[in-house]
Protein backbone atom coordinates (compact mmCIF):
# COMPACT_ATOMS: atom_id res chain seq x y z
CA UNK A 1 0.00 0.00 0.00
CA UNK A 2 1.57 3.55 -1.17
CA UNK A 3 1.13 5.55 2.03
CA UNK A 4 0.14 8.69 -0.19
CA UNK A 5 -2.71 7.17 -1.32
CA UNK A 6 -4.34 7.46 1.78
CA UNK A 7 -6.91 10.46 1.79
CA UNK A 8 -7.03 10.81 5.57
CA UNK A 9 -4.01 13.19 5.80
CA UNK A 10 -3.64 14.14 1.75
CA UNK A 11 -5.44 17.64 3.02
CA UNK A 12 -3.10 18.44 5.05
CA UNK A 13 -0.20 17.07 2.18
CA UNK A 14 -1.93 19.16 -0.29
CA UNK A 15 -1.88 22.61 1.84
CA UNK A 16 2.15 21.95 2.55
CA UNK A 17 3.54 24.14 0.48
CA UNK A 18 0.55 27.19 0.66
CA UNK A 19 1.57 26.95 4.39
CA UNK A 20 5.20 27.38 4.06
CA UNK A 21 5.26 30.17 1.57
CA UNK A 22 2.49 32.45 3.80
CA UNK A 23 5.49 32.43 6.46
CA UNK A 24 7.38 35.70 7.13
CA UNK A 25 9.62 36.99 9.33
CA UNK A 26 7.96 39.65 10.81
CA UNK A 27 8.30 42.11 13.64
CA UNK A 28 7.90 39.44 16.72
CA UNK A 29 10.25 37.15 15.18
CA UNK A 30 12.95 39.47 14.93
CA UNK A 31 12.71 40.04 18.49
CA UNK A 32 12.98 36.52 19.39
CA UNK A 33 15.26 35.12 16.91
CA UNK A 34 17.89 32.71 18.20
CA UNK A 35 20.16 30.38 15.62
CA UNK A 36 17.72 27.83 16.05
CA UNK A 37 14.63 29.88 15.09
CA UNK A 38 16.79 31.05 12.49
CA UNK A 39 17.63 27.73 11.30
CA UNK A 40 13.99 26.89 11.27
CA UNK A 41 12.71 30.08 9.25
CA UNK A 42 15.24 29.57 6.88
CA UNK A 43 13.95 25.94 6.54
CA UNK A 44 10.54 27.19 5.89
CA UNK A 45 11.73 29.81 3.34
CA UNK A 46 13.06 27.25 1.08
CA UNK A 47 9.23 26.18 0.63
CA UNK A 48 9.47 23.64 -2.62
CA UNK A 49 12.64 21.95 -1.30
CA UNK A 50 11.09 21.66 2.39
CA UNK A 51 7.70 20.84 0.41
CA UNK A 52 9.06 18.07 -1.96
CA UNK A 53 11.55 16.44 1.33
CA UNK A 54 8.52 16.34 3.64
CA UNK A 55 6.07 14.58 0.68
CA UNK A 56 9.44 11.85 -0.34
CA UNK A 57 9.65 11.49 3.53
CA UNK A 58 5.96 10.32 3.87
CA UNK A 59 5.69 8.47 0.46
CA UNK A 60 8.71 6.29 2.09
CA UNK A 61 6.43 5.29 4.90
CA UNK A 62 5.14 2.00 5.95
CA UNK A 63 2.01 2.02 7.01
CA UNK A 64 0.26 0.69 10.65
CA UNK A 65 -2.68 -0.81 11.08
CA UNK A 66 -3.11 2.07 13.79
CA UNK A 67 -2.92 4.41 11.48
CA UNK A 68 0.77 5.50 12.06
CA UNK A 69 3.37 5.44 8.95
CA UNK A 70 6.41 4.70 9.99
CA UNK A 71 9.67 6.11 8.52
CA UNK A 72 11.83 3.56 9.85
CA UNK A 73 12.02 0.16 11.35
CA UNK A 74 13.72 0.63 14.74
CA UNK A 75 13.75 3.91 16.23
CA UNK A 76 12.92 7.87 15.23
CA UNK A 77 14.49 8.97 11.64
CA UNK A 78 16.73 11.43 11.42
CA UNK A 79 16.68 13.17 8.17
CA UNK A 80 19.80 16.07 7.30
CA UNK A 81 18.16 19.53 6.28
CA UNK A 82 20.29 22.40 5.67
CA UNK A 83 23.70 21.14 7.66
CA UNK A 84 21.87 19.62 10.37
CA UNK A 85 20.29 16.61 11.38
CA UNK A 86 16.50 16.74 12.93
CA UNK A 87 14.41 14.07 13.47
CA UNK A 88 11.58 13.31 10.61
CA UNK A 89 8.70 13.95 12.84
CA UNK A 90 10.07 17.24 13.91
CA UNK A 91 10.56 18.13 10.10
CA UNK A 92 6.99 16.93 9.32
CA UNK A 93 4.96 19.11 11.76
CA UNK A 94 7.64 22.22 12.74
CA UNK A 95 8.33 23.20 8.96
CA UNK A 96 5.07 21.19 7.34
CA UNK A 97 2.51 23.57 9.63
CA UNK A 98 5.00 27.02 9.30
CA UNK A 99 5.55 26.95 12.80
CA UNK A 100 8.99 27.77 14.93
CA UNK A 101 9.67 26.21 18.10
CA UNK A 102 10.82 27.63 20.63
CA UNK A 103 13.68 25.72 22.60
CA UNK A 104 10.97 24.46 25.55
CA UNK A 105 8.56 22.51 22.35
CA UNK A 106 8.26 19.33 21.16
CA UNK A 107 6.24 17.49 18.63
CA UNK A 108 4.07 14.48 20.91
CA UNK A 109 2.99 11.72 18.99
CA UNK A 110 -0.45 11.37 20.04
CA UNK A 111 0.05 7.39 18.54
CA UNK A 112 2.94 7.66 21.22
CA UNK A 113 4.94 5.63 18.08
CA UNK A 114 8.18 7.94 17.73
CA UNK A 115 8.99 6.51 14.56
CA UNK A 116 5.23 7.86 13.04
CA UNK A 117 5.63 10.55 10.79
CA UNK A 118 1.33 10.95 10.28
CA UNK A 119 1.08 14.56 10.49
CA UNK A 120 -2.37 13.87 12.32
CA UNK A 121 -0.84 11.74 14.57
CA UNK A 122 1.59 14.87 15.84
CA UNK A 123 1.08 17.93 18.04
CA UNK A 124 2.50 20.44 19.50
CA UNK A 125 3.71 20.04 22.81
CA UNK A 126 6.05 21.04 26.45
CA UNK A 127 8.33 18.52 27.73
CA UNK A 128 6.32 18.12 30.72
CA UNK A 129 3.23 17.16 28.48
CA UNK A 130 5.37 14.57 26.54
CA UNK A 131 6.64 13.17 30.33
CA UNK A 132 3.10 13.17 31.32
CA UNK A 133 1.98 11.37 27.96
CA UNK A 134 4.25 8.80 28.29
CA UNK A 135 3.34 8.23 31.84
CA UNK A 136 -0.64 8.65 31.69
CA UNK A 137 -0.42 5.42 28.93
Amino acid sequence: MNPLSDQSWQPWLDGVSQRLRQFTRDDLFALTVTPDRDWWAGVIEDADRTAEQIKVLLGETKPTDEGCLEASDVRSKRVSVNGQQVYAYQLVYWAGNALIPNADDVVRHKCHNRRCINPLHLSHGTQLENINDTRDR
